[in-house]
């Protein structure tokens, strides 16, 4: 059919912009019912409907907001409704269909993205252990002797030049993770303040306790609240021990994975000066 035609390039199209997407599909139907088996749309994380219909109303409204809740879960599901407004069992929707559907809700995660916003050792570091955790990885600094292939040999993206205006135009969604580990404090700050206000997953700073009072005090003193300086962990990474390029390589990107699967674990930042 032309629909579902539709909805797979749409599909493939969010899939090559790196997007998590659901397509929510019914499998079953029975009774009377919106729409027949095979009947499907595509949904963002944001529960827009992007292509495609499974009959609107109620049933669509509810489908879109459970493949919400999939996508942030990252978990694919097979669900049914009752679309009888009087029944009292199931999943029940206020329908005078009366009958019921079953739907499969299809995850399509995105491949979640480091961007190391300097290109020190450090950062040679990170990205090899990113590489093969099986981030997306893209590096930015204005140092020439830094940003190549050799250096960074498994780099998606390196990008040379003006470290700001390039963070400002590199795409950040909420499977983003960032960690800023430039050679200077300046830029540090500057790079801080592109991204604060974006949906990053992670927001990480290399530091010493002096560096991130003078960064956080002068971010203050520029309007920034403390809730926003709160997103930060800084000093980055975990209590794991070392001081090798290594060693504090694989404390970030330990963090890292700790985040990203909701882990309590011994974060440095928790030692952190009180602001």
């Amino acid at each position: 059919m032309l629909e579902d035609r539709k909805v797979l390039l749409k599909l493939k199209e969010s899939l090559e912009k790196n997007k998590s997407v659901a397509t929510i599909t019914i499998i079953k139907a029975e009774g009377a019912t919106p729409r027949g088996p095979g009947s499907m749309m595509l949904v963002d994380g944001e529960g827009n409907i992007l292509e495609g219909t499974i009959g609107g109303g109620a049933l669509e409204e509810k489908a879109r907001k459970d493949a919400i809740d999939c996508i942030k879960r990252k978990e694919s599901l097979l669900i049914d409704y009752n679309l009888d407004r009087d029944s009292k069992t199931g999943n029940i929707l206020p329908m005078a269909c009366g009958g019921k559907v079953s739907l499969f809700i299809r995850i399509y995660s995105s491949q979640e993205k480091l961007i190391l916003v300097g290109a020190g050792h450090v950062a040679e570091k990170i990205a090899r252990i990113a590489h093969i955790l099986g981030y997306s990885i893209t590096v930015l600094d204005n140092r020439k002797e830094r940003v190549n292939g050799q250096l960074f040999p498994q780099t998606e993206d390196l990008i040379l030049g003006d470290i700001v205006e390039n963070l400002k135009k590199v795409d950040i969604n909420n499977n983003t993770f960032i960690i800023i580990v430039t050679h200077g404090h300046k830029y540090d700050q500057d790079a801080l303040e592109v991204v604060l206000e974006s949906k990053a997953k992670y927001i990480g700073m290399i530091g010493s306790m002096n560096k991130v009072k003078t960064t956080f005090n002068n971010l203050l003193e520029k309007g920034y609240s403390k809730e926003d300086l709160s997103k930060i962990y800084t000093p980055i990474g975990l209590d794991l021990g070392g001081e090798t390029p290594e060693e504090i390589a694989l404390s970030i990107m330990a963090e890292i994975q700790a985040v990203k699967y909701g882990k309590e674990v011994p974060h440095l930042y928790k030692s952190r000066w009180e602001f």
